[in-house]
């Protein structure tokens, strides 16, 4: 027996504009685990650099679920996810992450996370927007 659900196009819309969003609450949970993960005691910052990761985490997370629960409403409010993943890249310049051995982990961590989120944060705005003004493709 099998089952065919069909989609309707504006079911495929919202699926297509909810996965950008998905990866970016993955992204914030990544960034909240990652600040108890990593000791951030050998930068220059210190605690900041705890606080960063923690901070952006959390309002990144709480973005994408507004976002997801009122896509309609909160269509802006994914600049500020694109504007934290332009801060986590240049995150480490400004706290002063080593470049060197194993210590390169915060560096890289936060310059993945930055670009993975700005992407993805891109995407999903544009797609909203898209999705607002009917410049949507079926």
């Amino acid at each position: 027996m099998k089952l065919s659900i069909a989609l309707t196009p504006q079911d495929r819309k919202l699926r297509e504009s909810r996965l950008p969003l998905a990866a970016e609450f993955l992204a914030g949970a990544w960034l909240v685990i990652a600040a108890f993960a990593y000791s951030y005691a050998f930068t220059l910052s210190e605690a900041a650099g705890f606080w960063n990761s923690l901070l952006c985490g959390i309002v990144v997370a709480v973005v994408a679920l507004v976002r997801f629960g009122l896509p309609e409403r909160a269509r802006w409010l994914g600049l500020v996810n694109v504007a934290i993943g332009f801060w986590l890249i240049a995150a480490p310049f400004a706290f002063g992450y080593p470049v060197d051995g194993h210590r390169d982990a915060l560096r890289t961590n936060a310059l993945i996370v930055g670009v993975l989120l700005a992407i993805f944060a891109a995407i999903s705005v544009t797609v909203a927007y898209r999705r607002h003004s009917g410049d949507f493709r079926e």
